[in-house]
């Protein structure tokens, strides 16, 4: 059943279920709402220029594609944006353990001197894998992407104050490995 005219003040879930019939307008018009509100959210997390386009388009496929998972009682924006949060910090995982890779061919093919030798300092890679992946996505949020508390807990679910809590354990933490 595909609508001939989706109202302008259609609610979400209401699209939603449009979407689940089959409906090409209703997933039209929820492209056309939160397309702007994704490249504002990634643009906001500092996601390369480059890499946005892409990321929107792999998160509403995911959307597509788990749209019978989406939990009615929830925000929808807030689901949406949790897969973009997702797959960004995939994208991340990926392209560390690429630097890590060259990094370490480029180490196995050094020559080894007192100097290096000496400096012995656990790297921040290093570091970040020693935590869970809530608590690396909290760290990287806060300290590389300098977001506010408000927004972290927006996008995970949790309150400010859990956050905040955690946030400061595991920097506590941290300071004991390095």
């Amino acid at each position: 059943m595909i609508s001939a005219n989706i109202s302008e003040k259609i609610s979400d879930s209401e699209l939603i279920k449009l979407i689940k019939k089959g409906d090409s307008m209703a997933l039209n018009k929820l492209l056309d709402l939160y397309i702007p509100q994704l490249t504002a959210f990634f643009k906001y997390i500092h996601v390369q220029e480059d890499l946005i386009e892409d990321l929107i388009q792999e998160t509403f496929e995911k959307m597509i594609n788990k749209i019978d998972s989406y939990d009615e009682s929830k925000k929808f924006s807030t689901w949406l944006m949790t897969i973009g949060k997702n797959l960004y910090v995939d994208q991340y995982r990926k392209k560390v353990k690429s630097e890590e890779y060259i990094a370490n061919e480029k180490q196995d093919n050094s020559f080894s001197d007192p100097e290096n030798e000496a400096i012995g300092k656990i790297s921040v890679e290093e570091l970040l894998k020693v935590l869970t992946e809530k608590e690396r996505f909290i760290i990287e949020m806060r300290i590389f992407k300098e977001m506010p508390f408000a927004d972290i807990s927006q996008i995970t679910g949790e309150s400010e104050t859990s956050l905040r809590s955690r946030f400061f354990r595991v920097i506590n933490r941290l300071k004991t490995i390095a």
